[in-house]
């Protein structure tokens, strides 16, 4: 696995091939300049991804609810992670385990999240390009929200159950701990960027302050690229 280094200029499609839908994640994904990422960060940092892999990529949330919060995300365009794992399974519990117990490590605790996507509907996804949320917040409080939401949670005993998922056709709510993995299939529409609120209640930040459209929190993109970059250098493996 390949960390980033933004001392070199290095274009994105040097590990495997990114093969995405148009999107601006994906434009910003293949190396682009002209994104949502680059016009609110003005080169500092020049890009806020990690690291790679062939399938994969991790970086900083755009607008991150606390310090430490990653997203995970496939470089070909999935509408769910699910997907994702059916097709390299190993890479991406290899992704998904470095990052988990990094923010972990670095940080106390640690909770993923996901709203996964169909064709049809966005799940409450801000985005339909799959991708996980990794950060550090307890897991617990982010269930107690979905339980008292009355969403009607499985509980799984590991992270792996993110492929029982994927042939089901319809959007998921999913939050894990690392090993615990709950799911949920709403029955009624939910509104946008649900879990991100949820995680915002159990930090304390109001409403709508969550809400990356709306609030960009530059310092905390730029100490958890610092954080980690001050740990992994360039020819790092995991």
């Amino acid at each position: 696995m390949k960390p980033t280094d933004d001392s070199k200029e290095e274009s994105m499609g040097v590990v495997g091939e990114w093969n995405c839908d148009g999107s601006d994640l994906c434009a910003e994904l293949a190396g682009s300049h002209s994104t949502e990422f680059s016009r609110t960060y003005e080169g500092y940092p020049r890009s806020r991804v990690l690291l790679e892999t062939p399938n994969l990529a991790l970086i900083v949330d755009i607008s991150p609810l606390v310090e430490g919060h990653l997203l995970i995300v496939p470089k070909k365009h999935y509408f769910n992670f699910a997907s994702a794992i059916l097709d390299f399974p190993h890479e991406a519990s290899k992704v998904t385990n470095f990052a988990r117990d990094w923010i972990r490590e670095t940080y106390g605790l640690v909770a993923l999240f996901e709203h996964g996507s169909s064709s049809n509907e966005s799940g409450g996804a801000c985005i339909v390009h799959a991708h996980v949320h990794v950060l550090p917040v307890a897991a617990t409080e982010l269930v107690a929200v979905m339980r008292r939401d009355e969403l009607g949670l499985d509980t799984a005993s590991d992270a792996a159950s993110w492929t029982r998922v994927a042939g089901a056709s319809r959007p998921y709510l999913l939050c894990s701990d690392g090993e615990r993995t709950f799911v949920a299939f709403p029955q009624v529409r939910l509104r946008r960027q649900y879990l991100r609120s949820a995680a915002a209640e159990a930090l304390g930040i109001p409403s709508p302050h969550w809400d990356w459209s709306l609030v960009i929190r530059k310092d905390l993109l730029r100490n958890t690229v610092r954080r980690y970059r001050s740990h992994h250098r360039t020819g790092d493996h995991i």
